[in-house]
């Protein structure tokens, strides 16, 4: 009778294993990533942060995290321009998604800049989309120049200060050099206004004065001085907001 018992019990299907933590977030990361692949754009928001968490934070459930994320700034681009202090006040956010958030930024800047340095001559197009692509989802104020040769082709595309959030500093001699470095007729000088004003200030302004006759008297030109927001694009030269539609 006991053999028959234990015969019994053992023909009883076995339980089946309960899969690990680990086990369920690889299922799930590969799921979104097959869904990714589907239809990119099918994605809401969050599943995107999700996605780009995974490379930052491998052994964790990164939904709550892009959650929050988007609770706090709104958009992913509102994401990738915040300042890293900004960025530490969202509970799980540390270096590591700084360092995407930065990857990113220079990936697409980088991207932007190939493209045009292709080209055999250069339009106001081209440089506001540099300038676009590189400064709209900077923090800090930074100020950068785009010299060009006589064909008005890309020489240089530099960075020349990085300041603090609402101020940097400049001496005009400094592009002169820059340019005479460089062998270059002709410069377009911009900087961001991370605050979001595409206003320039009166320092802007008569900034872009000295620097303009100082090239002059050397027979160099200065094309214009563009301030960048997330926005808008204000050329100071002109006086007025610039066309920032890219094709």
């Amino acid at each position: 009778m006991c053999a028959k018992r234990n015969s019994l019990l053992s023909e009883q299907p076995a339980c089946p294993a309960v899969p690990s933590d680990a086990e369920l977030r690889a299922g799930h990361r590969a799921r979104l990533r097959k869904r990714f692949l589907q239809d990119p754009s099918a994605l809401p928001d969050y599943e995107i942060l999700e996605l780009l968490l995974g490379h930052v934070y491998l052994r964790r459930d990164n939904k709550l995290l892009a959650k929050r994320i988007l609770a706090r700034f709104g958009s992913i681009g509102d994401f990738l321009a915040a300042s890293n202090a900004e960025r530490r006040l969202v509970e799980g956010c540390g270096e590591p998604v700084d360092s995407a958030c930065a990857l990113i930024r220079e990936i697409i800047a980088r991207s932007a800049q190939s493209t045009v340095q292709k080209k055999q001559s250069l339009d106001m197009h081209d440089v506001i989309h540099l300038g676009l692509e590189r400064l709209r989802l900077s923090s800090d104020e930074e100020v950068w120049t785009i010299l060009l040769d006589k064909q008005n082709r890309l020489l240089t595309y530099n960075k020349v200060r990085h300041g603090s959030f609402d101020r940097v500093a400049l001496d005009p001699l400094e592009i002169v050099q820059l340019m005479l470095q460089h062998k270059a007729s002709s410069l377009v000088l911009m900087h961001n206004h991370p605050g979001g004003s595409f206003r320039p200030s009166l320092f802007d302004r008569e900034l872009t004065g000295r620097i303009d006759a100082a090239l002059k008297h050397l027979g160099l030109h200065m094309h214009d001085h563009i301030i960048i927001t997330p926005e808008n694009c204000f050329s100071i030269k002109l006086d007025r907001c610039l066309d920032i539609q890219r094709s």
